[in-house]
This record gives C-alpha cells, sequence and structure tokens, in this order.
C-alpha cells in the first residue's frame, strides 16, 4: 500500500500496482462539507474542465464497471483507494453506506428528536423519509434504525455502534 500526497495535508491510500500509474497527475483533496473527502484532479478536454475521482480511475483499471454507476468504499473513507476496499453500488446502495452526519445530535444515524412528541424518532433516510417509531431513548431508537437498514440496504448498510 502507498500513499498519494494531496492538498490540505491529506494522503490517498492506494494499492502498489495502481501508484506508479496514478502519480502521473496531480491529485487534490476535495469534501465539500461532506464527512469525507476525496482525491480528485483536474482533466481538460476542448477547453472545457471536468474533475475526475481517484478512486473512480482505481476502479476502471481493476475491470468494475463504472458506467451508470457509482462507487462505494467499504470503509467510508473517501480517501482509501485499495481496490480490496471499492465496489460498485447504485444510488440506494451508496446511500446506505453513508456514515452519520456531522451535525447529527443524537450521536446515531437515523435517529432525531421529536420535539412535538417529546421522543426520540426513527427513521430511513431513503424511500422518502420512511419513518420507523418513536423511542423513549436514542439507542433504541437507533437500534430500529439498524435493524430497517439491514433489511433495506443488506451488505451496504452502514449501522449505529449500538
Amino acid at each position: 500500500m502507498r500513499t498519494i500526497l494531496l492538498t490540505q495535508g491529506k494522503e490517498a491510500l492506494v494499492d502498489d500496482c495502481d501508484y506508479d500509474y496514478l502519480m502521473q497527475w496531480t491529485w487534490f483533496y476535495h469534501s465539500k462539507g461532506r464527512s469525507t473527502g476525496y482525491a480528485l484532479r483536474a482533466e481538460y478536454s476542448n477547453g472545457r474542465q471536468r474533475m475526475v475521482r481517484l478512486h473512480r480511475v482505481v476502479a476502471e483499471r481493476f475491470g468494475l464497471e463504472t458506467v451508470g454507476k457509482q462507487i462505494d468504499h467499504l470503509d467510508g473513507n473517501g480517501l482509501n483507494n485499495c481496490r480490496g476496499n471499492l465496489r460498485t453500488a447504485t444510488n440506494r446502495q451508496n446511500a446506505g453506506n453513508q456514515k452519520r452526519q456531522h451535525n447529527n445530535t443524537s450521536g446515531f444515524k437515523g435517529v432525531v428528536w421529536a420535539k412535538r412528541e417529546k421522543k426520540w424518532r426513527a427513521r430511513l433516510g431513503d424511500a422518502g423519509r420512511q419513518h420507523l417509531g418513536y423511542f423513549d431513548t436514542p439507542r433504541d431508537a437507533a437500534r430500529a434504525y439498524n435493524e430497517a437498514a439491514l433489511k433495506y440496504y443488506g451488505e451496504f448498510a452502514c449501522l449505529n455502534p449500538v
């Protein structure tokens, strides 16, 4: 495993077999307010600029179908671009593997305080904000979220530590 230095003091991890190929470009760190950031580079064609994501380049190099697909990081770390950490995913599957939002106040993914009911509400973020119920403790709501996430997202579910 090798590291590629990015801007902002960040590093991207890649397998040894991809390192030399990827080093022909300059990569930079980009997070755009997300909980994880990604390694990107600019590519110019016909006077137009487009951004190329390092994890998509790696995925294409080892044969993953990328057209119309998302590339998901198993561990949720957008800077870990080792081949064993990448897989194709639908939009729904990729959403299921997202971690808890940084502005979350309950400490659990899919759990919010319901002011009117004065209880903790569990909801699944996909499928039109599916309501899972109200609970006395955030931990109970997190368990309900985990159960629904496993059913809905399967192996892509990012579960709460309860």
